[in-house]
């Protein structure tokens, strides 16, 4: 992945965030604002749409709303990504680097969020937005620098 000499930051957008982003949830406003002027380059992984996906067919489970806004709300991130985000593929060797990080029992780390950050980390991202505190944790420890929102 090619990132041009000049930018200044690379920033690893989570699943959290774009589930904010899409739905009508607390902080959404807040990250619309903050998407709407960040100048960084935006990457996610290829395993953010399967967790969006998931995420979206459990707020219908759970009678968030219907499926129809499920299905427009994905086809909303797909175009958001298609114009505004490099997505980063999967490597046989995050799944290596994210089982490393689950097997620190004390780093909290689910496998969803082991594999972002494993991704992330190959990517070469500087920095890191999500709402997941522990993942947060786990980011900074990692050299990471956090995207704040206000």
């Amino acid at each position: 992945m090619n990132i041009p000499a000049e930018v200044d930051r690379t920033i690893y957008v989570d699943v959290s965030v774009w589930i904010a982003l899409l739905s009508n949830e607390a902080t959404s406003p807040v990250l619309k604002s903050w998407l709407e002027s960040e100048t960084g380059v935006l990457l996610t992984s290829r395993w953010s749409v399967v967790e969006l996906s998931s995420a979206l067919s459990i707020k219908v489970r759970r009678m968030e709303f219907p499926q129809e806004q499920a299905l427009a709300l994905a086809g909303r991130f797909d175009a958001l990504v298609s114009a505004q985000v490099r997505l980063v593929p999967v490597a046989s060797a995050d799944y290596d680097h994210a089982a490393a990080m689950c097997r620190n029992a004390g780093s909290g780390l689910r496998a969803g969020d082991a594999l972002h950050l494993a991704v992330a980390s190959r990517a070469r991202a500087s920095h890191l937005i999500t709402l997941d505190k522990n993942m947060t944790l786990n980011a900074v420890k990692m050299g990471f620098q956090i995207v704040q929102i206000e």
